[in-house]
């Protein structure tokens, strides 16, 4: 019976029109048999990865296809891109480009018209496959610096030729530099990835040859780092972020990997979920289901279950994957709308964070600092405002940041120019940036904070020497736009010197600093940091000290706080999030002022990450996760114009003005959130607003031809009394001003309706409303406790309460 529920759902989970998917698939579940299996376990799709002799064999291909199609399937058929080792999988190299020519071309071209294909996905994993070489590297260097003397120029080298440049040079050149890292090491880095980028745009150019139809997927990705490398001719992007292999994560299944992936929107997501084993703390919590929400609810058009043979290996396997994903797809996580973070990261994929499966984050084994790693890792699960966007320095000129509350850049170690541009017009429109230490160094040549091109906007004149320090600031002068972070408050951390730090599935080793006074007490940073000195308006915000150079300029360690007009910009020149976990109190609260600059959900509780509540929305919609026991919870929708929401108490207050005095239309939503569920609520086209006080509202019915509401003035309650269903008890009469656009419910211009409403215990009352020129009706009623109905006038069965 759940499967069947689940497979009525599919239809209409929510993907909407210009949004593909939902998929829901097993890898390895292909062949014999698979099209009868996936139905019983809650797929609606095959990903078929064919054989390398797939060529030979397109009449059994075909075959599959068919049957898959009979049974109302879709398949993906995922192509052997790296032609599995018979070549170097290079860009370079001519025999491997031909043969994966001719492969691609001989299978996309033979099954592209089959029914029930919807795309091509490329090969698993191709950072394992890539031939790297010191031939290419040159090849990547001299298309980046144009010569010798311009790789010289950058890089401060005295090359003769460059047959003396190789990869293994790069760390000796860069070592005198902080972490190690310098315009060398960038630039092997970029060289990593720019292979990776090319040779699937290669891939892309050759399928989209064949095929320009239908959707392209990545096929599977292992490391965060290759998700930044997607180029744009991709639809859709796999990641495969293993809790037990790649961060430990029992709660959401690494779901930054998700985030990460939609890079703000550019690519439809599927994340790989490693199907937990019987005894596993994950299996026994069935925290698959919990897993399939949290990936929908943060962008994901679907999921990939990993994989068939950890499934069919015992029957309580099968039997949990055929109760939990169809009661994932039963609360319709894949939603209408993708989700619309406030705040994004931008992501510069060079520190690698712990040191596991290589580094996953970054390009640079032998650069381990966590930055972006325990920023990623601790606000995996979002904040009271929703989840985060990951942007690369790349995307910055061709996304809208207006729609961002605040940037943050945690070692962002290379801005171009049109970055630096478009971060600049950001922050002069009002935006904020929270950064730190090595922002634009590849371009600056530089690690200091004065040599970047945005230091006038971060409020830095002049810097003294980097050096390795620890430490803790502590708030001193506190700055208009951060109410929150009071004068006095203290950042605290988790480096203990000598001590090892846990930061998300590795170990990160921190410095060996000693002594008797610090050796037990936690520090927020660790690492290369300096002093800097201000410009005029720059405010120390808070500091760990400060030192005077020899014109008694002061020096300050620590935040640096500069206003921008309405844009602000916070700094620290030391590695800021390292360390300095969310939990922290100034932590909390510097980063909750800056998200909610311009964010217009959030979820009414102390603090700013959640705990057994998490929470995503977009423009009309927000989706509450409860890991938790069944409890309720207050959302605020600043953009509601006074909408009434399904799935909610809306409350309504006259009394939420701006600084003008006009109402802003925000509301309240009062919204019970059953145990280990996905919640949804959505605005309608019905608004409300009391005369004065508050009034509140609970949608039951908002569809075509029927309005239904219950209403309270102000002070109800919503209750049931004597067996009876709930309604609003004990309201004071109250005078309501309703408004319904066209929608859902379609009013046009001079229709008429029927308004009838319903006190407790009194007879229904009826009024006729004729819509006015745009469309809209407009009637006021008062009201203590009562329902109320809107249908068009002739509609079969207008009686009230039907």
């Amino acid at each position: 019976m759940c499967v069947i529920a689940a497979f009525a759902l599919l239809s209409a989970l929510g993907c909407r029109a210009d949004r593909p998917g939902p998929f829901i698939f097993i890898h390895g579940l292909q062949g014999r048999d698979a099209a009868q299996i996936a139905p019983a376990l809650g797929c609606n799709t095959i990903y078929f990865d064919l054989p390398i002799d797939a060529p030979l064999n397109i009449a059994s291909v075909r075959a599959f296809i068919a049957e898959a199609h009979e049974a109302d399937l879709s398949v993906i058929i995922g192509l052997r891109t790296s032609m599995q080792g018979q070549y170097p999988v290079t860009p370079t190299d001519a025999e491997y480009l031909a043969a994966m020519r001719e492969w691609v071309g001989g299978v996309v071209g033979g099954l592209r018209d089959e029914l029930g294909i919807v795309g091509w996905a490329t090969d698993h994993d191709l950072e394992r496959d890539i031939a790297f070489s010191d031939a290419d590297f040159r090849r990547h260097l001299l298309t980046t610096h144009g010569s010798l003397d311009g790789l010289n120029l950058a890089w401060g080298t005295r090359f003769l030729t460059m047959a003396q440049v190789g990869r293994s040079a790069v760390a000796e050149l860069d070592a005198d530099q902080p972490f190690g890292v310098g315009r060398a090491s960038i630039d092997l880095a970029e060289y990593r990835r720019g292979v990776f980028r090319e040779l699937m745009q290669i891939w892309a150019d050759e399928v989209r040859r064949h095929d320009s139809g239908h959707l392209l997927f990545t096929g599977r990705i292992s490391r965060y780092r290759g998700l930044t490398a997607v180029p744009d001719a991709f639809d859709v992007v796999l990641p495969c972020a293993r809790p037990d292999v790649l961060e430990r994560d029992l709660l959401t299944h690494n779901v930054q990997a998700v985030q990460i992936a939609r890079r703000g929107g550019k690519f439809e997501v599927i994340p790989w979920l490693r199907v937990p084993l019987p005894l596993s703390q994950a299996a026994t919590s069935r925290a698959l289901s919990a897993w399939i929400a949290e990936a929908g609810m943060r962008g994901a058009i679907g999921v990939c279950l990993e994989d068939w043979s950890r499934i069919n290996a015992s029957d309580r396997s099968i039997n949990d994957v055929a109760e939990q994903v169809p009661g994932a797809l039963a609360m319709q996580p894949f939603t209408q709308e993708p989700p619309a973070p406030v705040a994004a990261v931008i992501y510069s994929p060079y520190a690698g964070g712990p040191g596991k499966l290589g580094t996953p984050y970054g390009y640079l084994p032998e650069f381990e600092d966590s930055d972006l790693a325990a920023l990623a890792y601790g606000y995996r699960g979002g904040t009271i405002f929703g989840g985060l966007d990951y942007l690369c320095p790349e995307d910055l000129p061709e996304v809208d940041l207006s729609r961002y509350s605040v940037l943050l850049a945690p070692m962002c170690l290379s801005l171009p120019a049109d970055a630096v541009e478009t971060l600049s017009s950001y922050l002069r429109a009002g935006g904020a940036l929270l950064a730190d230490i090595g922002l634009g160094m590849y371009q600056a040549g530089s690690w200091a904070p004065s040599a970047t091109a945005l230091a006038p906007q971060l409020g830095v004149a002049g810097n003294m020497a980097i050096a390795a320090r620890f430490g803790d600031f502590r708030v001193g002068q506190p700055h208009p736009q951060l109410p929150s972070v009071t004068k006095g408050l203290q950042a605290t951390g988790i480096f203990v010197p000598g001590k090892p730090v846990d930061v998300g599935g590795g170990s990160s080793r921190g410095g060996s600093f000693t002594g008797a006074a610090t050796q037990f007490q936690g520090h927020p940073f660790q690492g290369p940091s300096c002093f800097v000195a201000l410009r005029d308006g720059a405010i120390p915000l808070a500091t760990m000290s400060v030192r005077y150079d020899d014109a008694s300029i002061p020096h300050f360690l620590g935040l640096v706080a500069n206003g921008l007009g309405d844009g602000l910009a916070v700094f620290g020149a030391l590695p800021l999030w390292t360390y300095w976990p969310a939990e922290d109190t100034l932590h909390g609260a510097l980063h909750l002022d800056l998200i909610r600059r311009r964010a217009t959900w959030r979820l009414l509780k102390p603090g700013l990450l959640t705990e057994g509540v998490q929470i995503s929305s977009s423009q009309d919609m927000a989706h509450l996760l409860n890991r938790g026991a069944a409890t309720q919870a207050q959302v605020l929708c600043a953009t509601a114009d006074h909408r009434a929401f399904l799935g909610a108490i809306t409350v309504f207050s006259a009394s939420e003005t701006d600084a003008t005095g006009r109402r802003t239309g925000r509301v309240r939503l009062n919204i019970d959130l059953p145990a280990g569920a996905l919640t949804h609520v959505e605005a309608t086209a019905v608004q409300l607003r009391p005369a004065q006080g508050e009034c509140c509202v609970r949608m039951s019915c908002y569809g075509p031809g029927l309005i239904a509401m219950h209403v309270g003035g102000q002070g109800a309650v919503w209750r049931s009394r004597r067996e009876q269903a709930p309604t609003f008890h004990d309201g004071q009469s109250s005078t309501i001003r309703f408004g319904v656009e066209d929608g859902t419910y379609p009013v046009s211009p001079g229709s008429t309706h029927q308004v009838t409403w319903q006190e407790v215990r009194q007879q229904p009352r009826s009024a006729t409303v004729t819509a006015d020129h745009r469309g809209r009706l407009d009637f006021s009623l008062v009201i203590a406790g009562a329902q109320v109905w809107v249908r068009p006038v002739n509609t079969p069965g207008a009686g009230a309460g039907q």
